[in-house]
């Protein structure tokens, strides 16, 4: 099999490049996935009380009175409450147009910055974002950040806060009321409780609508799959077919082209199911090898991605390398089979009568 290596390398690196391709787009489709709920992962709270109707804090604009915080404060069970809104909105920076999610959190409570990398958190009239929006705008600490209108100072720089394509700007609760012009309101309140099953039951037998943050994760992920996931997905498919036919292919090649080489083996004496097992070993140790050279692959390619687009994240899961690597090898085996068995159905003589 490695009487001809160009042809081998050239094979390795086919099945490696196409490996590389169905991890890539996966990974690039769990990234999406995971960065849809990136402040869901870190609310901090147990509970979240929202206003009846509410799925999710960014596309439902949820308004409750502000007094609904005392009256959750007094449920038994309730260990700690806080104040926050959420909402979408577009900056004006510098000429330009950015998308961003906004958050006004209580200051020490739950839902507030939760990695700082420059400056510190924001008080009231002041903002800290996302370190990607203040690299792609030229932002700084101590700039004038315009939000609907009214200039916040910049006092911080915040790590891993964007969601996918939006990242997240950080002002207080009561910085965010008084720019909306929504005085004696407030948007949600995050709860802190040791038994939250039981002290859910008890906010709903009040009137109020309770959220946990997984439902608030699972409702976004179920939304970014509504706007992003049929073409997405439809890419991963394509190259997922495409990568284990091209699998496929360079393992039926490979074979095919050594079919003389097995008929001589026949010939000195080897049987059927050994030439069947030494193909089919060959092709899966070529498949094993690739799939090693897509890895190398896409490390280098995760690395492109990130210096290219720091919004996208390609986030390889186990589930996604095991699918992968089953459907590969199944392929490359199927597709080393149908040589394998011509050659072992082969008479023998034939083999010294062939062309190589």
């Amino acid at each position: 099999m490695t009487a001809r290596p160009g042809r081998l390398v050239a094979g390795v690196l086919a099945i490696g490049l196409a490996l590389m391709m169905i991890l890539l787009l996966d990974g690039l489709w769990a990234g999406v996935q995971e960065r849809a709920t990136t402040y869901e992962d870190h609310l901090g709270a147990d509970l979240v009380v929202v206003a009846p109707g509410t799925e999710s804090l960014f596309s439902d604009r949820s308004t409750l009175p502000a007094e609904v915080a005392g009256v959750v404060a007094a449920v038994p069970g309730v260990t700690g409450t806080s104040r926050a809104r959420t909402m979408y909105t577009i900056l004006e920076l510098h000429g330009d147009k950015a998308a961003a999610a906004v958050v006004g959190f209580a200051p020490g409570g739950p839902g507030e910055p939760w990695d700082l990398a420059e400056g510190r958190a924001p008080a009231d009239g002041e903002v800290a974002v996302d370190r990607l929006l203040s690299q792609e705008h030229g932002l700084a600490l101590g700039d004038a950040l315009p939000l609907m209108g009214r200039n916040l100072t910049v006092v911080g720089l915040t790590d891993d806060t964007a969601m996918f394509m939006t990242p997240l700007v950080f002002v207080t609760e009561s910085t965010l009321t008084d720019v909306l012009g929504a005085a004696g309101t407030t948007g949600v309140v995050l709860v802190t409780t040791e038994n939250p099953e039981a002290t859910a039951e008890r906010l709903r037998s009040q009137g109020l609508t309770v959220r946990t943050p997984a439902e608030l994760a699972g409702a976004a992920r179920e939304l970014t799959t509504r706007i992003f996931g049929v073409p997405i997905r439809l890419m991963v498919a394509v190259a997922f077919a495409a990568g284990v036919l091209i699998v496929a292919l360079v393992s039926y090649t490979v074979v095919a082209e050594h079919r003389r080489d097995l008929g001589v083996l026949k010939a000195i004496g080897a049987p059927a199911a050994r030439l069947q097992f030494v193909t089919l070993t060959v092709t899966l140790g070529f498949s094993v090898v690739g799939g090693l050279v897509a890895v190398g692959l896409l490390a280098v390619a995760r690395l492109a991605v990130t210096a290219w687009q720091p919004a996208f994240i390609v986030a390889v899961t186990p589930a996604a390398l095991g699918r992968t690597a089953v459907a590969a090898a199944a392929m490359a085996l199927l597709a080393a089979w149908v040589p394998a068995r011509q050659v072992s159905r082969v008479d023998a003589a034939t083999a010294f009568r062939s062309g190589s």
